[in-house]
């Protein structure tokens, strides 16, 4: 979410270079929530969101050497904190906008 496409690209052809078998876990974050959210924690650093994809499965038409394994939305380790999230998990809408945590796999 703060790398360009190129560079979350870029990344992904450094590990796959040096590993024959990688896993990579990464945090996505859905492209409407990086144009209409702000996010109070990173204000004073300046940092930006800058880039973000609907599902992981977007990450291997960018490096195609890697196959998505699963998507885990952030909403499910909210449950544990916040019980509220299971409620809110079961709408579609919360679900599909929450960052997630996307699993690679290479080799």
């Amino acid at each position: 979410m703060y790398l360009s496409q190129e560079d979350v690209e870029q990344i992904l052809s450094i590990i796959s270079g040096r590993f024959r078998q990688a896993e990579v876990i990464m945090e996505t974050m859905n492209p409407w929530v990086v144009k209409n959210m702000r996010e109070k924690s990173i204000e004073a650093t300046k940092a930006r969101f800058t880039w973000g994809i609907r599902s992981g499965k977007e990450l291997e038409g960018i490096s195609p050497e890697y196959t998505r394994i699963r998507d885990v939305s952030l909403v499910e380790g909210m449950k544990v904190i916040i019980p509220a999230y299971h409620l809110l998990g079961r709408i579609p809408a919360v679900k599909n906008i929450s960052n997630k945590l996307t699993v690679l796999r290479k080799g």
